[in-house]
């Protein structure tokens, strides 16, 4: 085998390494098991993944473009914390973009499509305003949203919905549990008025259905997060 050869193989190799350390950190991340603001180490995370340093580095860049990591010059790399501002603006974004996803998405979905957002939202409302099963909710809730961009997955709209998604779920954690029992029926009647839109193939009413559900949660999280970051 040629140097060059031995150097691409070398380089696939450390790739697919720095993907599968991505994967397994982004996970951590959005399970909470690497909480805001958690120092990430490097040598620590070369020695759980057993590799080198290399492709920990990569992966760390990966996450820092996904905007779930700080990455700071000399000092090393957190896990991204909780701001009132980068809240604000984060739901400001998804309010415009996730109708517009939805409005796409909804003509590509097909019956079985349906019928696995029907059962997401049966599933979710199952632990709507149960104190004792938040972090079920937040994991229920999501997949429930992201099942009804089914129709444009693989396509870069998607990737765009899920990083937003991504980054929301550390406010996430912060906003549910202060939700009210009128808040949690609101989210329970807005799921069920988004499956009726989509069943009716009413493009225009879920948009903006989806569009009053995000800024309802903004407006709710706004309060809790500044009060949290003040005190």
């Amino acid at each position: 085998m040629g140097n060059t050869e031995q150097s691409d193989t070398a380089h696939d190799t450390e790739r697919q390494g720095s993907e599968g350390i991505t994967d397994a950190l982004r996970e951590l991340i959005l399970t909470g098991e690497l909480a805001a603001g958690a120092r990430i180490r490097q040598e620590e995370l070369a020695e759980r993944f057993a590799t080198s340093r290399m492709p920990v580095r990569v992966a760390l860049r990966q996450l820092e473009a996904e905007e779930l990591i700080v990455l700071r010059p000399h000092a090393g790399a957190w896990v991204s914390d909780v701001d009132p501002e980068d809240f604000s603006q984060t739901y400001q974004l998804r309010e415009a973009l996730e109708p517009f996803a939805i409005r796409a998405s909804l003509p590509k979905l097909t019956d079985e499509h349906r019928r696995e957002i029907h059962e997401h939202a049966l599933r979710t409302a199952e632990v709507t305003g149960q104190p004792e099963h938040v972090e079920e909710f937040t994991r229920r809730d999501r997949e429930f949203h992201l099942a009804t961009f089914a129709g444009v997955r693989g396509e870069s709209l998607y990737d765009r919905v899920v990083q937003l998604w991504n980054k929301t779920q550390r406010y996430r954690r912060v906003t549910v549990p202060q939700f009210s029992g009128d808040d949690h029926l609101a989210t329970r009647a807005d799921h069920e008025l988004i499956c009726y839109y989509i069943d009716h193939s009413d493009a225009e009413a879920l948009g903006e259905v989806l569009r009053l559900h995000i800024r309802r949660t903004r407006i709710l999280g706004e309060s809790v997060i500044a009060q949290q970051h003040e005190g």
